[in-house]
């Protein structure tokens, strides 16, 4: 199911998740110092002392419900990640492990910790390996340990048996490296970023994206610089892939795993019921498109984020009597824009003051890009909010 260098790949991201805010650090950084240093957790420019490695141990028996294994304390007397991986592909091999847990929510959301059965993960991995035939290497720019990066990095590869390149050396070959038979799993923000760049990509590269809409123009932009198809992947943290297309706007088609129990729900093959994230229009009991999501979040660079949750967190400093917030779209894709008002309109720091205590305080995907400050919120003559 997982090999040990692809789990170590796994593994890898965890650490960086885990360490980057605690280091004033991103998680990219983390992974190149992981990369060029020892397998040894306690050496290199990336070294965990006794509690980073107490903290990044919870956070992998978490991930792999280590718990049921009685092995968990394993991971505190082995200083090396392989070691670490070798116990866990062992345990998954004979069937100990049957779930792995997956975190969804984001700061000033509610994260909740959520289950994927080993099973459904494997039979999605098999139908994804035989949708992407022909591939060669996967190229990585997600995180290998959220649901969507685990099932198409580590767990594809694993399956098919092909190299996986992610952290900086898939970035690296995004701009230098990419040959025919790769496959670029990215999100609607790296796919814009590749394609306002008017790089013509080799031939025989396909992509992947998943966690948010994709615009059909920006996939219409990229085959014309020479990718060969892209693959928009549907699904959440809570049901893993519901479904995939390679026609831009046409319906997604559900997994073989899942299949229709009504408008508002999936049924999986142990019979088991799950709720659908969106409101979806069925265009058959096994294509459906998406119409909205039910939960008032919006997706940026991958993260859901609750506008409504962010807005009540900046209303809590001391200096803003109100605020609203609202997605915008931007060249890089869906951010958060902030309308603050002020208790002290004469106070002429506040923009910047503002800004410095989003920096410290919430990850980027939850921190407003756009600061307007005025006397009161706007408000239509119906006194509902208007955009600004």
């Amino acid at each position: 199911m997982l090999t040990v260098n692809h789990c170590t790949a796994t593994l890898e991201h965890i650490v960086a998740a885990t360490l980057a805010s605690s280091r004033g650090v991103s998680a990219n950084e983390l992974l190149a110092e992981l990369a060029e240093g020892s397998d040894n957790l306690r050496e290199g420019g990336a070294a965990l002392d006794s509690l980073d490695q107490l903290t990044v141990a919870r956070e992998v028996a978490e991930f792999f419900e280590l718990e049921k294994t009685g092995a968990e304390e394993l991971l505190l007397r082995r200083n090396r990640l392989q070691q670490w991986s070798e116990l866990i592909v062992e345990y998954l091999n004979d069937g100990t492990l049957d779930k792995v847990w997956f975190r969804s929510g984001g700061t000033t959301g509610k994260p909740k910790l959520l289950p994927q059965p080993v099973g459904r993960l494997t039979s999605e991995t098999q139908e994804i390996s035989r949708v992407v035939a022909g591939t060669r290497r996967i190229i990585a720019l997600v995180p290998l340990h959220h649901i969507y990066g685990f099932i198409w990095g580590p767990l594809l590869s694993s399956e098919m048996n092909l190299p996986l390149i992610h952290g900086p050396a898939a970035i690296h070959a995004i701009h230098q490296g990419l040959r025919s038979g790769d496959l670029v799993l990215g999100v609607p923000e790296w796919w814009r970023y590749l394609e306002r760049g008017h790089k013509r990509l080799p031939e025989g590269v396909r992509g992947v994206t998943s966690t948010a809409p994709c615009p059909s123009g920006l996939i219409r932009g990229l085959v014309e610089n020479g990718l060969t198809s892209m693959i928009e992947v549907y699904g959440s943290s809570e049901t893993g892939g519901i479904g995939w297309r390679e026609e831009a706007g046409s319906g997604y088609q559900l997994f073989a795993h899942w299949k229709k129990h009504d408008d508002e729900r999936l049924e999986s093959q142990t019979g088991s019921l799950c709720s659908l994230p969106d409101l979806v229009d069925w265009q058959t009991d096994r294509l459906l498109k998406p119409v909205r999501r039910r939960d008032d979040a919006v997706q940026v660079g991958g993260t859901n984020v609750w506008p409504e949750q962010v807005r009540s967190f900046i209303e809590g400093h001391p200096k803003v009597r109100a605020c609203a917030v609202r997605p915008t779209d931007t060249d890089v894709g869906i951010r958060l824009k902030a309308y603050i008002v002020p208790k002290d309109m004469a106070d002429k720091q506040i923009t910047s003051e503002l800004r410095l205590w989003l920096k410290s305080s919430l990850p980027a995907a939850e921190r407003p890009v756009q600061l307007t400050v005025g006397e009161d919120l706007p408000r239509n003559s119906m006194g509902k909010l208007n955009d600004w």
